[in-house]
């Protein structure tokens, strides 16, 4: 987990205006897939892919876990919920490989939740663990 923290910081860098929170919330969306994994017994493999402008970041989680830590209203567990808390634009992809969750922060984002569907859109770095 200390791994992909570094890596969402340094790929956003020094003085980007969401580093700190995005690095804080990808630690907790991490934390508890991994809490999940162990409880479901999936894999607890993880891989986080970053996107980001000068002044907004997009930041996704993929794990080859169920869904079911990502629901605000089925998990004790406080990733989800600080995401939401954080910013309305947020949301999961899921399939037979797995789940993604990705989120969106930032000053150039609009002040109305997209009404599409969320989709997973691919980063342009990304960091893996095994």
């Amino acid at each position: 987990m200390r791994a992909a923290r570094r890596f969402v910081s340094e790929a956003l860098g020094d003085g980007h205006p969401c580093r700190d929170d995005a690095v804080q919330l990808i630690g907790e969306l991490i934390a508890e897939s991994l809490r999940h994994a162990v409880s479901c017994r999936t894999s607890p493999e993880y891989a986080v892919a970053v996107q980001a402008t000068a002044d907004s970041a997009r930041v996704t989680l993929t794990t080859q876990g169920c869904a079911c830590w990502t629901s605000p209203d089925l998990t004790p567990g406080r990733g989800v919920h600080l995401v939401g808390l954080f910013t309305p634009y947020w949301g999961v992809s899921s399939d037979q490989k797995g789940v993604a969750v990705w989120f969106e922060l930032g000053a150039g984002l609009p002040k109305a939740r997209p009404a599409a569907a969320p989709r997973l859109r691919r980063g342009l770095a990304n960091h893996a663990t095994r």
